[in-house]
């Protein structure tokens, strides 16, 4: 065999006739490359019956210094009675012993091609002028069921199945039986051909067929035509369908309403999930939505109040809903219900103070609610909670805001909603919601949260020393505490801590601090860390974090060190210094920021 057949990374061996007589390979002078270069050899044809591949495997095995990866190739003909006993087990035993670091053996599936018989299969046509040739790679994939493939179309967005089509004759349809349509109107040149495209799809599938629908609808407020997809979504029948998505971004941040698509929820008995983003539903007389476990509302208009109620009770199996109360001012819902005996998780959103109605009210009777997360802005005549769960777990991220001209009636009425959580035990509150409660302790003092045993706060760094002892007020049975702490700009010079009168729950209950973000270099969260060592007879777990800009010149002097000296005096079972791994930060000049609930 010439030392040319040899390329510097890959040998491919092709057979002009599978009765040739193999010559001795030569090792009187070897290649260049074997002992300097060639790390990988390949054999993409399978192991022939006259077993010359496995001698040249041999010949690399033995002579390459630099070879790393060795790749054999066997079909059902690649035993023979020419080969040598046990000859691919000592190969395999041989590889050990040249320190390879990857030698495989792969099975390939037969092919039969007219006139040369059965052969290794490749994906490389018959080489032109050649008697014999290596057909590599065959298409193990579309020789499935048309089911199979279909369901793993299902992973792909339309515009990825329809790719597919390109591939062979096969594909070419493929993907119009796929029961699924997930489409973006900005993948189109104008909304009219994608309403076509959902049409020409919608009628090649049939009824019945769809089990799934998504439809993102992206342009321009002035350049969409959002009137076009009302009558494309009406013909899609919901009877079968398991999921159902219209985000509408006409105009998004918007309050112009003829930009929302109108749309008719029918008969929808199999459906599991339903996300609306800025529609406006039409009224239905009866709707059954027996399956549904998941709905979003995000910016839908809704007909009436009956109608935002049955949507909800209309679903006895619902366990997850989020509504985004929608800034139209053709949004009828003034009493907002959520009766639902299932429901485990919900989440509301409340409007901007400009688009928000003063009027509405919000009533909640879900004796299996688990997690209630409010957030935005609060602008209800009421709320109220008549059943939840034993085990409810609150996040509240509201902007309690007053308005001067109603000051006393809103401070009642939030008043009114707090104490809905006085016997919650497990709550997360934001930055915006403990400043309401330090604001107006002393003019207006709030209810406590005497069962309260777990607290998860954000707040100001500058703010947290006068802050920190008024929240710990409120909750004088707290027994676990974590701070999330971002900095302000321009910082502000720090208050001290008061140990006047400390709050009840230090020397009573507090059993565990966690400081989830990180130490920064006005170093507030060791002053906040030392008061709790120093105040509370009952703390056993201390955790703080670091970073690499943990460490900075207003920090005193091995202030660390003797907080972990003073940590043994203290009896902590458990004071724990944990490294954070850096993340760019979207706002810079912060530490931390909150992440975007809805």
């Amino acid at each position: 065999m010439q030392h040319a057949m040899f390329g510097p990374t890959n040998s491919e061996l092709v057979i002009d006739s599978p009765y040739a007589v193999s010559t001795r390979l030569s090792t009187v002078r070897l290649p260049r490359c074997l002992v300097s270069s060639l790390e990988s050899v390949e054999m993409e044809s399978p192991v022939t019956e006259i077993a010359t591949e496995l001698r040249l495997a041999r010949y690399f095995m033995k002579n390459s210094t630099t070879l790393k990866k060795l790749v054999l190739r066997l079909n059902h003909e690649s035993t023979g009675e020419k080969h040598k006993p046990g000859v691919l087990a000592r190969l395999m035993r041989y590889s050990r012993g040249c320190n390879l670091s990857q030698f495989e053996v792969l099975p390939v599936f037969q092919l039969r091609v007219h006139g040369l018989g059965m052969l290794g299969v490749s994906s490389r046509s018959v080489r032109e002028g050649e008697e014999g040739a290596v057909i590599r790679g065959e298409d193990r994939i579309s020789v499935l069921p048309e089911p199979l493939l279909c369901h793993i179309l299902t992973y792909l967005t339309t515009e990825q199945a329809v790719w597919t089509s390109v591939l062979s004759s096969a594909w070419r349809h493929l993907w119009k039986l796929v029961p699924r349509l997930e489409l973006d109107t900005s993948d189109f040149t104008n909304d009219q051909v994608c309403t076509d495209f959902i049409d020409q799809f919608l009628a090649f599938q049939g009824k019945h067929y769809l089990r799934e629908f998504k439809l993102t609808m992206d342009h321009d407020i002035f350049d969409g035509e959002a009137s076009l997809y009302e009558p494309c979504l009406g013909r899609v029948d919901m009877r079968k369908l398991e999921r159902f998505q219209v985000e509408n971004k006409f105009g998004r941040g918007s309050s112009i309403d003829y930009i929302r698509t109108r749309l008719t929820l029918s008969a929808c008995e199999a459906l599991v999930c339903l996300k609306l983003h800025s529609v406006k539903l039409n009224e239905f007389v009866s709707l059954s939505l027996p399956c549904l476990k998941i709905m979003f509302l995000e910016d839908v208009v809704l007909p009436s109040d009956a109608a935002a109620e049955a949507l909800i009770s209309c679903s006895p199996v619902l366990e997850v809903l989020k509504i985004c109360l929608s800034r139209s001012k053709d949004d009828s819902v003034v009493a907002l219900r959520v009766c639902s005996p299932s429901l485990k998780s919900f989440t509301l959103k409340g409007a901007e103070p400009f688009y928000a109605p003063r009027g509405r009210s919000v009533a909640i009777d879900a004796p299996k609610l688990e997690c209630l997360s409010l957030v935005g802005y609060y602008r209800f005549r009421s709320f109220d909670i008549t059943s939840v769960a034993d085990s409810l777990m609150v996040d509240i991220d509201v902007d309690l805001e007053l308005i001067g001209t109603y000051y006393y009636s809103d401070m009642k009425i939030i008043c009114n909603f707090l104490k809905n959580f006085s016997g919650v035990k497990d709550m997360t509150m934001s930055w915006k919601t403990l400043e309401f409660i330090y604001s107006s302790h002393q003019t207006y003092p709030l209810s406590k949260f005497h069962d309260l045993t777990r607290l998860r706060a954000t707040m100001c760094l500058n703010a947290s020393p006068r802050l920190l002892p008024v929240v710990l007020e409120s909750c004088p049975n707290l027994k676990h505490l974590k701070l999330e702490l971002f900095l302000d700009n321009p910082v502000k010079r720090l208050s001290e801590l008061s140990t006047v009168m400390l709050p009840r729950c230090l020397v009573s209950s507090l059993e565990s601090v966690e400081m989830e973000s990180p130490v920064t270099e006005l170093a507030t969260e060791l002053r906040l860390a030392r008061y709790f060592m120093k105040n509370s007879t009952t703390l056993k777990k201390l955790l703080l974090r670091l970073n690499n800009e943990s460490t900075g010149e207003q920090h005193e002097p091995g202030v660390l060190e003797q907080l972990m000296k003073y940590s043994r005096r203290c009896n902590l079972s458990q004071f724990e210094v944990l490294p954070v791994v850096q993340t760019p930060s979207p706002w810079p000049g912060y530490v931390y920021v909150k992440s975007n609930r809805f």
